[in-house]
């Protein structure tokens, strides 16, 4: 038997490769992050500021007849859809921001095992509070999208 094998602790390779594996994965999902926000500014510049251009458009001619009241309304609830889908970005953001850092502490707890230490992180506060960002990030998107198919109603109600 080898002198080094002897010395090693039980399950060493496995907790060596567990910690390659959180380290890896707490890599990717910081390119997740940049992802999300990458995701988040192309979202939001085309859909609100695309259908805020074409109502500036249609305003721009001298013989359409609307009704402002209306338009003003489409505005504003474009306006309020592009301040939710930046909400729900971040809210991802956030989410894989502490889905990442559970990770990291999943590998210290790999890493303490591997040198026999008594050590643990504890990941659950962190992976939680990646969920409730999670939720927040998916409701915001959702009203954002219901907010933004209410503009369009109320834009299509002013130019009829």
């Amino acid at each position: 038997m080898d002198t080094n094998q002897s010395t090693r602790r039980p399950y060493y390779d496995t907790n060596r490769r567990d910690y390659e594996a959180y380290i890896a994965e707490a890599a990717q999902r910081l390119q997740f992050q940049h992802d999300f926000a990458q995701s988040a500014l192309k979202t939001l510049v085309l859909v609100n500021g695309g259908a805020i251009i074409a109502l500036f458009t249609f305003l721009g001619h001298d013989r359409a007849a609307f009704d402002l009241i209306w338009l003003k309304r489409s505005f504003a609830a474009f306006a309020v859809a592009l301040g939710l889908a930046m909400f729900a970005y971040f809210g991802a953001f956030y989410s894989q921001a502490s889905y990442m850092n559970a990770v990291y502490q999943q590998a210290i707890n790999s890493r303490s095992a591997m040198a026999g230490l008594d050590h643990r992180e504890d990941e659950g506060p962190t992976e939680r509070r990646g969920d409730k960002f999670l939720r927040v990030g998916v409701g915001a998107a959702l009203l954002s999208l219901a907010t933004f198919f209410g503009g369009s109603v109320c834009a299509l109600v002013g130019l009829i």
